[in-house]
């Protein structure tokens, strides 16, 4: 099928649409995609900027919202429906999905170059990898923002300053070793190499144009026409000259007659300045980005510090003494081997315990779902939980929501040869999943991806039931901020709250000094999370795993909206 669909926001052949649009277009233009285009006219916010793009370029049909089918309506926009089971979604997914999908046949370039080294060009997800935030989030917010009075400020937008200071750090080559010892990208006419002996940027990722580049172009060919003023190529020198050599590239060039640019703002009389930014490439591995004194978190005193003032709070953090859903009959001599952890290739050693957390998991599902109910497992990795929940409750829709493609597949070929109808698969962050449902889940959900599925969930008045994990890895971002609770927030604050959430991951064995407080840390940090949803009227239960050893991180919280508390079977 493969059926990219975009808003617009008028339909006349030069259209406004939201960047997102632009850079999406542009994109299947320049990859000469025979993708199915299908534009949704929609309401804009008048809070964000528009741009104008020429629809006389593309072949497409317009659908009105109504007429969107279900599995492309349950995503954010821009999103693939790959099929009528399997729909993508977030930018940087819906455009790698295009290259991939671009023929050979009919493209008279070899577009899967896009996609780099071991095509892993912007493949892991915004909250992961500063890269992807900014050329997905970041940048793109820049061009959203942007108005008439952003053009008389004298100071330019920070994703510009942003992105000259990449520039100037040294190439990330995976191959440095060979390079060094053999110059194996001298045929691509590398001739400047700054100190460390590494080529400079040519393009935002090396050598080599990638997907990178053609989000970036779109968004500073915009930018750099309209704070058109002399000054602007002094200011980005190195910017200025990424954009001259990505206008060398003939398909590019062909490319510009769908960017239509309106008239740009005489700038010369202001004497525009560069915002000053952090010297560091836009790398999560850059070592500059790694200041030792700024990351402990797990000095004694601290925590001891930060124990003693949830303390002061007198609020009850006990656990419940049995996990909710325990009463619950589970009989696994009547799952077939597909819908077992062994049937989704896992090592022996991992067999029992995987068992075990997903019965865990399983139970409240079995005990609070109702025939018709759609229960989507967040962060689904292969589809472990979710295809046992599908196998178990054949009446219940069951979305397998997942950012990795490879991971997706896996839990594919399983539905496949277990025959279940019942299974969708949804390839995005979960941020960009909007489709209405009555059961969340999730196990094991990393860090911060925890808090997003209970916030979800909530959204949507959906029971959650969720084992978190990775408790050292919980920091604010574009989506929330911590402490989660307004209770905790009054008593403590971001710092003291890292303390506690770094220590919960200090679960080692039972002789470890440190595993009894890593526990008294967790049980803290997922009471935190137990009051957020209390306070939107849930009823939330927080309990330990059955058994204890199935995993470290072995909490497990259920949230029942109000409505909701009549348990079905």
């Amino acid at each position: 099928m493969n059926e990219v669909y975009l808003a617009i926001y008028s339909t006349a052949d030069l259209c406004l649409a939201p960047i997102e649009t632009v850079v999406t277009l542009f994109t299947i233009k320049y990859c000469e995609s025979s993708i199915s285009i299908k534009l949704i006219p929609s309401k804009q916010d008048l809070t964000e900027q528009a741009y104008t793009i020429d629809l006389t370029n593309f072949v497409y049909e317009i659908v009105n919202v109504s007429e969107v089918p279900c599995y492309a309506s349950s995503c954010e926009l821009p999103n693939v429906a790959v099929n009528e089971d399997s729909c993508m979604a977030g930018l940087c997914t819906v455009l790698r999905q295009i290259v991939k999908s671009a023929s050979p046949e009919y493209s008279t370039h070899d577009c899967n170059k896009l996609l780099g080294f071991k095509g892993s060009c912007l493949m892991a997800c915004s909250e992961a990898s500063v890269w992807t935030k900014f050329c997905e989030i970041d940048l793109i917010l820049t061009l959203k923002s942007l108005d008439t009075k952003d053009l008389e400020k004298s100071e330019l937008p920070v994703s510009l300053a942003r992105f000259e200071c990449h520039m100037s750090q040294p190439v990330r080559l995976h191959n440095l070793y060979k390079y060094k010892m053999c110059k194996k990208f001298a045929a691509l006419d590398i001739t400047r190499q700054d100190k460390t002996g590494l080529p400079e940027h040519t393009y935002a990722e090396g050598a080599c144009i990638t997907l990178s580049d053609i989000i970036i172009f779109v968004c500073m060919h915009i930018l750099l026409n309209t704070f058109s003023s002399q000054m602007i190529s002094k200011l980005v020198p190195l910017t200025a000259k990424w954009y001259d050599r990505m206008l060398e590239d003939h398909f590019i060039i062909k490319c510009l007659s769908c960017l239509p640019l309106s008239k740009s703002h005489n700038s010369d009389a202001l004497h525009y300045t560069l915002p000053v930014v952090v010297n560091e490439s836009l790398y999560k591995s850059d070592p500059k980005r790694y200041k030792p004194k700024n990351r402990i978190y797990t000095r004694q005193d601290d925590i001891e510090h930060s124990l003693q003032l949830v303390e002061g709070m007198k609020i009850s953090m006990q656990l419940d003494v049995k996990p909710f859903g325990v009463e619950v009959n589970l009989d696994w001599s009547d799952v077939p081997f597909d819908a077992t952890p062994e049937g989704g290739s896992l090592p022996l050693s991992r067999l029992r315990r995987k068992q075990e957390q997903l019965q865990n998991l399983c139970k409240p599902v079995l005990k609070l779902a109702k025939a018709g109910d759609t229960i989507v497992d967040f962060c689904s990795g292969s589809g472990h939980l979710g295809i046992l929940i599908a196998y178990l409750l054949p009446r219940c829709t069951v979305i397998l929501l997942e950012n990795k493609e490879e991971s997706l597949n896996r839990a594919k070929k399983r539905v496949q040869r277990l025959s279940l109808t019942n299974v969708k698969f949804c390839q995005c962050n979960l941020d960009y999943f909007k489709g209405d449902f009555d059961i969340g889940t999730s196990l094991h959900a990393c860090g911060l991806a925890t808090d997003l599925v209970i916030q979800c969930c909530i959204r949507k008045n959906a029971i959650f039931v969720c084992c978190p994990c990775c408790y050292g890895s919980l920091q604010d971002c574009h989506q929330l901020t911590y402490p989660r609770s307004e209770v905790f927030k009054e008593c403590v604050n971001n710092k003291e709250y890292s303390y506690l959430s770094h220590a919960a991951d200090q679960t080692h064995d039972e002789l470890n000094v440190k595993t009894k407080q890593g526990y008294r840390c967790m049980t803290v940090i997922d009471t935190d999370r137990k009051l957020f949803a209390e306070q939107f009227g849930y009823e939330v239960h927080l309990g330990k795993l059955i058994p204890e050893t199935c995993t470290l991180k072995n909490h497990l919280l259920v949230g029942i909206p109000k409505g909701k508390l009549t348990y079905g079977n």
